[in-house]
């Protein structure tokens, strides 16, 4: 018996001992598989971005920057180069350096980034045919000062322009080809150029400009030669070419030889055409002819459209003997634009300027901003009784009453 419960206990401690065996192998593998299993956990967690910013995510698209761009541009008045001018330009080799009349004014004009000067005359490359006044014909050596003191942008449209005939058209034409960086208004060598709508495009905003005379002093165009001449006879044409640059360009310029000669305000007549080219698109009408400065304003017409006018610039530089018409005026516009496509005129000016001639006939010409002018100055000019007062009493009688 004792053997047999010897037995027994055998078996009932073999049998303890395995399910304690089974029981441990049972913790073994099940810790290791929840270890598997959290490593599997961690290594998903790694592959996920921990530092989400909440905000970033959540932000709306970012508008894009507006960006702007501008573009400076200045206008002057009448170039006209009576006998008084350019004799006293003409050098012992028997050429003309009418550089010296502008050297005063050069750094303003080049300052610019479009700059534009009335050339009221004729450019002349036959000594035989150079004039003054009342059928001028201008030495051709002007058009490399006007150059050179900065101008981009050559007006030939005025009453003037016949004074020679289609000869001298033509002759100025062939002048300006000499400077292919010269942009050229208001006169054409064939009928293909003149119906070409000049656009210039600078920083990236888009020009048309127009340049317009009122007439060409009696002197009739030949009909087989119309097209040369920009007149105001044909406004029908300049209407629709700004209306067809309306969805071209960016700003619409005109420049028109127009008004009253000797007087401070416009003309019926020149309201009259301001209002149409306004209304046909025009933003900008600089106006020259008069020889004596008038307002400068902005102008809505009876159909709300709206431009900024300036009636008269007034001469740049001349000969002429009188004290209104040695004071004229640079008209300043800057335009601008931004990256979604908005158009705007920000700034303008008139600026004030004084043709001074010393005294004698072989007196120097020469232009000067009004504020850098002074009384020893005009005491030299070759017009008695000139002080800067009176000049700036003028200016501002004509400018500041509107």
């Amino acid at each position: 018996m004792k053997k047999i419960y010897s037995a027994i206990f055998w078996i009932a401690n073999t049998i303890t001992l395995a399910c304690i065996a089974i029981t441990a192998t049972f913790i073994i593998n099940a810790k290791a598989t929840d270890d598997a299993s959290m490593k599997n956990v961690n290594a998903y967690d790694e592959m996920i971005p921990q530092n989400i910013d909440d905000s970033v995510a959540n932000t709306e698209p970012v508008e894009p920057e507006i960006t702007e761009t501008t573009v400076t541009l200045c206008a002057t008045g009448d170039n006209l180069a009576h006998t008084t001018v350019y004799n006293k330009c003409l050098t012992e080799n028997g050429t003309y350096d009418f550089t010296g009349i502008y050297e005063n004014i050069k750094p303003l004009i080049s300052s610019y980034d479009l700059a534009v000067i009335n050339q009221e005359t004729v450019l002349i490359t036959d000594p035989k045919l150079i004039s003054s006044y009342p059928c001028f014909g201008t030495p051709a050596e002007m058009a490399s000062a006007i150059v050179d003191t900065g101008f981009d942008i050559v007006l030939q449209a005025t009453n003037h322009i016949m004074d020679k005939k289609i000869a001298g058209v033509e002759s100025t034409l062939n002048v300006w080809q000499h400077y292919p960086d010269m942009t050229v208004l208001g006169i054409h060598a064939d009928e293909t150029d003149a119906n070409n709508i000049d656009i210039i495009e600078k920083n990236g905003i888009k020009f048309a400009m127009f340049n317009y005379t009122y007439g060409t002093n009696g002197i009739p165009i030949p009909s087989d030669y119309v097209y040369m001449i920009d007149t105001l006879d044909d406004k029908d044409k300049l209407i629709t070419d700004i209306q067809a640059a309306e969805n071209q360009v960016d700003f619409t310029v005109c420049f028109l030889h127009i008004g009253d000669e000797y007087v401070y305000t416009p003309t019926a007549y020149q309201k009259s055409c301001i209002d149409e080219v306004i209304d046909a698109g025009a933003d900008v009408i600089i106006c020259a002819h008069p020889h004596v400065i008038e307002p400068y304003e902005w102008v809505t017409t009876e159909n709300g459209n709206k431009g900024l006018v300036y009636y008269s610039c007034g001469n740049f530089v001349s000969g002429q003997d009188k004290l209104p018409r040695i004071l004229g005026g640079i008209a300043t516009v800057e335009f601008k634009k931004t990256s979604d496509g908005i158009c705007s005129i920000e700034n303008f000016d008139f600026i004030p300027i004084v043709t001074h001639r010393t005294r004698g006939n072989d007196g120097d010409t020469k232009v000067y901003l009004l504020q850098d002018y002074t009384d020893d100055l005009a005491a030299q000019h070759s017009i008695s009784g000139i002080t800067v007062q009176k000049l700036w009493d003028l200016w501002n009688s004509v400018c500041l009453s509107q």
